[in-house]
């Protein structure tokens, strides 16, 4: 069963990427957010539609160095079997 429960991944929405349930918003825009040093209290304010729970949980990931893909399958969405810190998000480091 999927313990993940913020992370959606369907293929019409948002092109299979993963967005955080129940909305259209990217999991990527969040580590972009993050990367740029955007808290996730602003974040939040930001886009109000996601509770603090799922961006907590998100958050969490990102600490532990997962990419958007690696999320996505975690999910249960189609995706690779790449190891954490691997990835696009990770490519040009």
């Amino acid at each position: 069963m999927n313990q993940f429960t913020a992370i959606t991944v369907h293929p019409e929405i948002q092109d299979g990427a993963p967005v955080f349930s129940g909305t259209r918003i990217r999991i990527e825009t969040f580590c972009d957010f993050l990367r740029i040093g955007v808290s996730v209290n602003e974040f939040l304010r930001e886009f109000p539609s996601i509770t603090r729970d799922q961006a907590l949980e998100v958050y969490d990931l990102v600490k532990r160095k997962y990419t958007p893909d690696q999320m996505a399958e975690l999910a249960g969405g189609p995706g690779s079997n790449l190891q954490a810190g691997e990835g696009r998000m990770f490519a040009a480091a």
